[in-house]
C-alpha cells in the first residue's frame, strides 16, 4: 500500500508576493518618471537660459579697470589667443587682458606686418629682409632673406611662408618654426601672373594663391593651390589644382583651418574644401558690391550694399550656407569676429552682434577708440582709447 502526501499551496503567500512585485514595479516606474521629469525640467531651464542669454540686450556699461597707455599713436594691435599684440616700427609685445606683459621683442622695421594663425605669429618688414616667428611663449626664430619680402603668412605650427620679389620672378620660401628653410619655389610673372594674396593652411601642407593675369586687355584671376605634403610631390612645382576666374579680380584668399579655404572677388564668393587637393564646395554670386570681408575659423563675413539701410552684413558657414543677413547704417571703420561676437565700430560708435546676427549692444563713446576686443562672453570687453585702455562690463 502506498501512502501519498499532498502539500497544500500557500495561496496567501503567493498573493502577497504578487502584490509586492507589483508595488515594486510601480515604485520604480514612479521614480523613473520623476527622474525624467526633473531631467527634462533641467534641460528646459538650461535651454531657456541659453535662449535668454542669446537674446539679451544691454543698455549701458561700466568701466571695471583702466590702464594708462604707454605706446605710441602709430602702434598697431591684433588679437592673439586670449592676448593682445601691440607692434610698431621698434618692437612687438604681447599683453594679457589685465594689460600684464607676457613677452616682448625689439627690432627695427620700416613697415611691420603681422599674420596670426591660432597659437603662432609671423612678423616681417614689408619690402625689407627681416622676419620673425613667435608663439605663446615668445620669439622662436629670426630669419633674414636676401630679397625684399612682399607677404608673409603663418600656419598653426609656426611654419612661415614668405613671398619674395626677384625681378620678373616671385619666389616662395617656407621656413619651419626654428627658421630652417623647407621649400623653395617660384612664380614666373609672365607665365602665371602677379601674386595678389596667399594663405597657408593651419597644418602647413597647403597654400592658396590668387594671381592677377592680363591677357589681351582682359583682367583675369588665377586661383592656384599648392600641396607640400607627399601628394604634392607627384605634381610639377607642387601645383595640384588651379582655376582661372575670367574678368574678375580676387584680392582675397584665405584658409580657415586645415581643409577649408575661400576666395572673394568683385562679384562672387568661392569656397573650397579638401585634405589634400581642394575641391569647389560652393560658388555664391554677389549681385551687390562687396565692401568688406572678414572671417573666423568657421565663418565668412561679407558687407555688401544694403537694400534698405546703408550696409548689409552676410555671414556664411564653410558649406556656403547663409547663416544670417542683417542691415545697419553705422559708418564703420572696423568690422571683425571677436570671440563669439561680431564687433562693428568707428572712432566713437560701436555695434555688437551675436553669432546669430542679433544686435545686443550699441553705444557712442565720449572719447575716441582705436580698438575694441571681446574679453569674456558677451559682457566683458577691452576698449582702447588714445591715452588709456579700459575693461568694460555691459549691463
Amino acid at each position: 500500500m502506498s501512502i501519498q502526501i499532498w502539500k497544500q499551496q500557500n495561496t496567501s503567500t503567493d498573493t502577497d508576493m504578487d502584490i509586492f512585485r507589483k508595488n515594486l514595479r510601480m515604485h520604480r516606474l514612479r521614480n523613473l518618471c520623476i527622474g525624467i521629469g526633473v531631467l527634462t525640467a533641467a534641460v528646459l531651464c538650461i535651454l531657456g537660459l541659453q535662449i535668454a542669454l542669446q537674446h539679451r540686450t544691454y543698455e549701458g556699461y561700466e568701466v571695471v579697470r583702466s590702464f594708462d597707455r604707454v605706446d605710441t599713436m602709430t602702434t598697431q594691435y591684433t588679437e592673439f589667443l586670449n592676448y593682445v599684440l601691440k607692434y610698431s616700427k621698434d618692437g612687438i609685445s604681447c599683453v594679457d587682458t589685465n594689460n600684464k606683459l607676457v613677452w616682448s621683442e625689439t627690432y627695427n622695421m620700416q613697415n611691420p606686418m603681422v599674420d596670426v594663425c591660432q597659437g603662432s605669429v609671423a612678423l616681417a618688414d614689408e619690402n625689407g629682409t627681416q622676419a620673425m616667428i613667435f608663439d605663446e611663449s615668445g620669439l622662436q626664430s629670426t630669419l633674414t632673406t636676401r630679397l625684399p619680402i612682399r607677404q608673409v603668412v603663418v600656419s598653426a605650427q609656426g611654419v612661415l611662408a614668405a613671398l619674395l620679389e626677384d625681378g620678373d620672378v616671385m619666389r616662395l620660401y617656407l621656413y619651419n618654426k626654428s627658421g630652417e628653410e623647407l621649400v623653395d619655389s617660384k612664380f614666373e610673372l609672365q607665365d602665371v601672373g602677379y601674386p595678389l594674396k596667399m594663405s597657408i593652411s593651419a597644418d602647413a601642407t597647403k597654400l592658396a594663391v590668387t594671381l592677377l593675369q592680363v591677357q589681351g586687355g582682359v583682367v583675369n584671376t588665377c586661383l592656384a593651390f599648392y600641396n607640400f605634403d607627399s601628394v604634392g610631390e607627384n605634381y610639377e612645382d607642387h601645383l595640384v589644382s588651379s582655376a582661372v576666374i575670367s574678368r574678375e579680380v580676387m584680392p582675397c584668399v584665405q584658409y580657415l583651418d586645415e581643409t577649408h579655404c575661400f576666395a572673394v572677388g568683385s562679384s562672387q564668393l568661392l569656397i573650397y574644401e579638401g585634405m589634400q587637393i581642394p575641391e569647389p564646395v560652393a560658388t555664391i554670386p554677389m549681385e551687390r558690391e562687396i565692401r568688406s570681408v572678414f572671417y573666423s575659423r568657421d565663418r565668412i563675413g561679407l558687407v555688401v550694399e544694403g537694400k534698405e539701410l546703408a550696409h548689409a552684413l552676410q555671414v556664411y558657414d564653410t558649406d556656403g550656407k547663409l547663416v544670417f543677413e542683417t542691415e545697419f547704417d553705422l559708418d564703420y571703420r572696423t568690422l571683425k569676429f571677436s570671440g563669439e561676437n561680431i564687433l562693428i565700430y568707428n572712432e566713437f560708435s560701436c555695434m555688437m552682434l551675436s553669432s546669430r546676427g542679433k544686435v545686443f549692444f550699441e553705444t557712442d563713446f565720449e572719447e575716441s577708440i582705436s580698438n575694441l576686443y571681446t574679453m569674456s562672453g558677451k559682457s566683458y570687453y577691452i576698449v582702447m582709447h588714445a591715452s588709456r585702455t579700459d575693461q568694460i562690463h555691459l549691463r
